[in-house]
């Protein structure tokens, strides 16, 4: 069931339905047992069976969250309930994620040291998703432990928090600490909030259906041909330009329709992009992509390793690490792995040299631009292995893109670009609001945009396709 399906729509009538009539105060338990059925029904739609999988991740997480607490100063017995908490959940996720890329693996290292051996593989769909909703428990039952939260009472209230189905397949990852301090704050469905939730919803349709839809046909078409080595030049380029705006709009669509939703619901979401390809340097860019996960991973993985506070050396390790990791998170492939060690060592090269601070410091606008270039070209050159089904077919393109030869269009190609516009917009409009050159839209700006967006969604849609994060 994705967001853009008339199933969806059909379940989200009847809880849009009762928010409105009996859920004014979006805690009422008529509109929670409403929401907590919707929410299972969306949970089971995939595999229904492997909701069994989420129960265990959060019964596990429930208990020994409450364990934690009541555990007071026993910090032997509150480290093991944190250790069963985070190990129960990365087994799951592992198991089902990552079997397969570790039984190749071992197939390729017995086969270097000549014991070749063909080994089962596991033939299991991936729980849909598990990457994000294991991220999102976790963080509560860590939360807990470092005494930022309080566990709640009710089971229901944590299986509500888990399952809530605006961020359940694909975020934004939402944290026990960003939620539950909104049970019982009071947003009733005004006007204004009605408006609010409407247009990230509409931007988001716009989003998906008109860019990225469009943008898909062309990509998957001529990304193959790509990898082979027969598509050539200039070429080359635009369609690597074309899936890096296909992947912002995918995933940017579906994070603000999730907003969107959520916020009609009464509650609201972290934002999870901010126009990522104006960033001047990779920590701006991780400041900017994929916000919630950038921010999870550093304030439960980067701090706890030592964060920058160690040497320079460590510090350096601390930050190769993370991005590794965070590329493993996106998939069981090396293609991942090497897309998380660009930014990696993006990272690591930008901070030796000091120009993570170049804004701070307030440098002179060339060393600024020249960097801001090197980095979006970097981003870029990630995006192809995230795309490329093997890292051979990534390095076929990336040694395509300078070989420009003989400058032939593809027509095609061309005029697949028309679907970049709204992404160049975007950010240098928000690029000119952040330098104070431009206003941000009031209210009929809104309402006229929204418009224009909605029509296109209905007259310029794309051939459907599934949101990219949820293979995820």
């Amino acid at each position: 069931m994705s967001f853009v399906s008339w199933a969806f729509a059909l379940l989200f009538v009847p809880v849009l339905a009762a928010r409105l009539l009996v859920g004014r105060r979006k805690t009422e338990p008529a509109l929670i047992a409403i929401v907590l059925v919707a929410s299972t029904v969306f949970v089971m739609w995939h595999v229904p069976v492997y909701i069994l999988i989420m129960l265990t991740s959060i019964a596990v997480d429930y208990v020994a969250a409450n364990v934690i607490h009541r555990a007071g100063e026993d910090e032997v017995r509150r480290k093991w309930w944190l250790v069963c908490s985070i190990g129960t959940n990365l087994a799951l996720l592992g198991f089902f994620k990552y079997a397969n890329f570790a039984l190749d693996s071992l197939e390729q290292v017995l086969g270097w040291a000549g014991c070749a051996a063909t080994l089962p593989h596991v033939a299991l769909v991936l729980p849909m998703g598990i990457s994000f909703y294991t991220f999102g428990s976790m963080s509560y039952t860590i939360d807990v432990y470092r005494r930022r939260i309080e566990p709640v009472r009710r089971f229901r209230d944590f299986y509500f928090f888990v399952t809530f189905f605006p961020h359940l397949v694909a975020g934004p990852i939402v944290r026990a600490e960003q939620f539950f301090y909104q049970w019982k704050r009071v947003r009733r469905p005004r006007l204004r909030v009605l408006n609010e939730g409407l247009y990230l919803i509409v931007l988001g349709l716009f989003l998906k259906m008109v860019c990225a839809d469009n943008l898909a046909r062309t990509v998957d078409h001529y990304w193959g041909q790509a990898e082979e080595g027969k598509l050539r030049g200039v070429n080359v380029i635009l369609v690597t330009l074309l899936f890096s705006g296909q992947i912002f709009c995918d995933f940017a669509g579906y994070s603000s329709i999730a907003r969107g939703l959520a916020y009609l619901m009464g509650w609201r979401f972290p934002i999870n992009f901010a126009s990522p390809y104006i960033a001047a340097s990779f920590r701006e860019f991780w400041q900017r992509w994929h916000i919630t996960l950038s921010r999870w991973l550093r304030d439960y993985l980067y701090v706890p390793l030592g964060g920058n506070r160690a040497s320079t050396a460590r510090t350096c390790v601390n930050l190769m690490l993370v991005m590794l990791l965070g590329g493993l998170w996106h998939g069981a492939a090396l293609t991942f792995v090497a897309w998380g060690a660009i930014h990696g060592t993006g990272l690591v090269v930008e901070r030796l040299l000091g120009l993570h601070e170049l804004e701070e410091k307030r440098t002179r606008w060339p060393l600024r631009l020249g960097w801001f270039l090197v980095v979006q070209v970097c981003v870029l050159m990630a995006w192809v292995m995230f795309r490329s089904q093997s890292v051979t077919g990534a390095f076929r393109i990336l040694g395509r893109l300078l070989d420009l030869g003989p400058i032939v269009f593809n027509p095609e190609i061309v005029l697949a670009t028309v679907f970049l516009a709204p992404v160049v917009l975007m950010h240098l409009h928000q690029l000119g609001v952040e330098k104070g050159w431009a206003p941000r839209p009031g209210k009929m700006g809104k309402a006229v945009l929204a418009g224009v967006m909605l029509w296109m969604v209905l007259v310029c849609y794309g051939e459907s396709t599934d949101f990219i994060y949820f293979q995820f």
